[in-house]
């Protein structure tokens, strides 16, 4: 019997690999969805900050400090460095080809707890 678990996630998307105890580690793959030219909407998490840490590629969080979003701006991710989205910040990512994200949050941090918007203009991140 092995005294630990091993998770290897190569699937596009985001996959939960542990949950436990009220947190949730995910693995997020590329997928064209989370391309710059897909992204149409902006969530936040009402329960929960959400903690991303890039392992390779490139991924950018866009942003808005507003209630209602009406302007967004890009943080560019650096690889192994800790990236905290408070609760209630509005946020979404674009994921570069073969990038992958650890993603921290509460286990219980669903949809019905994270609302969406449509973001208000298109994403193109040599404007952010």
């Amino acid at each position: 019997m092995q005294a630990i678990q091993i998770f290897d996630i190569k699937e596009d998307g985001f996959h939960p690999a542990v949950v436990f105890e009220g947190w949730k580690v995910a693995v997020f793959n590329s997928a064209p969805n989370w391309r710059e030219e897909n992204i149409s909407y902006l969530q936040k998490h009402n329960f929960s900050d959400e903690v991303f840490i890039l392992l390779k590629g490139e991924c950018t969080l866009i942003l808005s400090e507003e209630e209602v979003p009406q302007t967004m701006y890009g943080v560019k991710m650096e690889p192994g460095k800790v990236y905290n989205v408070p609760k209630g910040k509005w946020h979404s990512h674009v994921l570069g080809e073969d990038t992958t994200v650890i993603v921290v949050e509460n286990s219980d941090t669903v949809p019905e707890n994270s609302p969406k918007v449509p973001i208000p203009y298109p994403v193109d991140l040599k404007k952010l």
